[in-house]
């Protein structure tokens, strides 16, 4: 399992890897907002466990499968209008 401070870190290992990002990148920690969750949680142990699940694609394969995917579609992300990412979703 890992925590949001290790997933940050991957995160910047692989990008550093694809792209060119720098060597002065940072994470910065910001003040908790109210109404912020405090604790994000997944626990796969119960359906691995009932059901034999198990992942088809390794936490690091999927972060490299994912940003190899962007790379290769600037154009459809970059045709998104800022309201169609701002927007919230189920929000009225």
């Amino acid at each position: 399992n890992l925590n949001n401070l290790q997933v940050c870190k991957k995160l910047i290992k692989v990008s550093k890897n694809l792209i060119n990002i720098g060597k002065k990148v940072k994470i910065t920690f910001v003040k908790d907002r109210p109404g912020h969750d405090v604790r994000y949680a997944l626990d796969s142990n119960k359906i691995k466990k009932n059901l034999k699940w198990k992942p088809k694609t390794s936490f690091k394969k999927g972060i490299l499968d994912t940003f190899n995917w962007y790379l290769d579609n600037k154009s459809y992300y970059k045709s998104l209008s800022k309201k169609d990412i701002v927007k919230r979703l189920g929000a009225k």
